[in-house]
């Protein structure tokens, strides 16, 4: 019959897949549309900016953010340990700190908390009208493992639900590279703000002050999570209160980073990549930027807006050439590592034990290891509410393996 003929089957064939592609892509269409001339806008607006009179240092530094994209638009941006996202911005923002303060061991550290809290809630702020494009909440509606290398569909599906799946996950991964580049560019522009400020001096606050403002602070765990979760942010927490050294920046990370894939895989517990199961959407949404750039409100970081990153990362070793030595065996001798605050209490009882020593150097020791690890252990509650509600949104309306409770 005229039916079962094998080029009609094919033309037959074409046309199904013409017609599901054209279909799908005129639901989605207006959403992608819009996505990237957003995109195209602030990137153009960024070329702009290059061609007007600016130093050589932001023309190099917007040169390192548009180099930064345009490899993204041509390269993959998923990898065999997953979507790079921390450790490339990181990277990006580390090149553009390099620019500024080219002679420095550790540029990024160059950066003034204030600059940093205050880029953090531009950053939300930009995320949020990003938001408003027209189709994109439709467009993001599904979790990042379905774009995954290695992901599959179901392969009992019938041909137009294959090819309908097909034409979703091209449609999806377009979604994702369009977002990641519109972050660099963000994230990019906030680093040269940051880091392009120019202030001839620091002022260090006196330290004993920092420590009675140290005294109140409070770092409890959020009694609303649910239990399984607790014991997963309380076997984390102690990785930083009982430390009795310095905690690098790149061991913090790995702390959180973690913290949130131990939550993410107590919401789904049998799934091989947990911190892929959120929804893109609910991660646009999520509150971690804004969170971190309201610390800024807190009466100790307002007294310290002006400092540099260094001065907490203990990068500048004349600030406390003497405590940074002794401090920790001292904490170490007297059993004062697992006292979870490092405040004044710490430095009165080193004071009354080792009369002879530089309280200056050693109170300057002491506000500045336990400024950050106060600023650590804020960041991780955060980290973990945020994640607890990240994760335990939608569980198991599309996995049945999701934890149930």
């Amino acid at each position: 019959m005229f039916l079962f003929n094998p080029e009609v089957i094919v033309l037959l064939t074409g046309l199904m897949l013409v017609g599901c592609g054209v279909i799908f892509f005129w639901r989605e269409g207006r959403g992608i549309f819009c996505l990237w001339r957003s995109m195209s806008a602030q990137r153009k607006k960024i070329e702009r900016r290059k061609c007007a009179n600016i130093s050589s240092h932001e023309s190099r530094a917007l040169e390192v953010v548009l180099e930064t994209c345009s490899r993204y638009q041509r390269e993959k941006i998923f990898h065999k340990e997953g979507l790079r996202f921390l450790s490339d911005t990181l990277r990006l923002i580390s090149q553009v700190a390099a620019v500024y303060h080219p002679d420095e061991k550790a540029p990024m550290e160059q950066a003034r908390i204030g600059n940093v809290l205050s880029a953090f809630l531009e950053l939300n702020r930009q995320i949020v009208d990003m938001l408003e494009t027209p189709g994109l909440e439709r467009l993001t509606q599904f979790r990042l493992r379905e774009v995954m290398p290695g992901f599959e569909t179901n392969k009992k599906s019938s041909a137009p639900a294959f090819v309908l799946d097909f034409f979703k996950r091209r449609v999806r991964m377009i979604v994702v590279r369009a977002l990641w580049i519109q972050w660099i560019l963000l994230a990019g522009e906030s680093a040269i703000k940051v880091y392009g400020e120019r202030r001839a001096t620091d002022e260090v606050p006196d330290p004993e002050t920092l420590l009675d403002e140290m005294d109140p602070l409070q770092d409890e765990l959020d009694p609303s999570l649910p239990d399984d979760v607790r014991e997963v942010v309380e076997a984390s927490r102690k990785n930083i209160l009982f430390a009795l050294k310095p905690l690098p920046w790149a061991e913090v990370k790995s702390i959180y980073i973690s913290l949130a894939e131990n939550i993410a895989r107590v919401w789904h517990p049998e799934s091989p990549a947990p911190l892929y199961e959120v929804r893109l959407y609910d991660l646009l949404t999520s509150g971690y930027l804004e969170c971190a750039g309201r610390l800024g409100q807190k009466p100790l970081l307002k007294k310290i807006r002006g400092l540099r990153l260094s001065y907490l990362t203990g990068a500048r070793e004349a600030a406390a050439p003497f405590a940074e030595s002794k401090l920790f065996d001292w904490a170490k001798k007297y059993q004062m590592g697992r006292a979870a605050k490092w405040s004044k209490t710490i430095f009165k009882t080193l004071q009354k034990k080792q009369p002879g020593i530089l309280f200056r150097d050693v109170a300057i020791g002491v506000a500045a290891e336990g400024g950050k690890r106060w600023l650590i252990l804020v960041l991780h509650r955060k980290i973990a509410n945020e994640t607890n509600k990240l994760y335990g949104t939608n569980v198991g309306d599309d996995e049945p393996s999701a934890r149930k409770d």
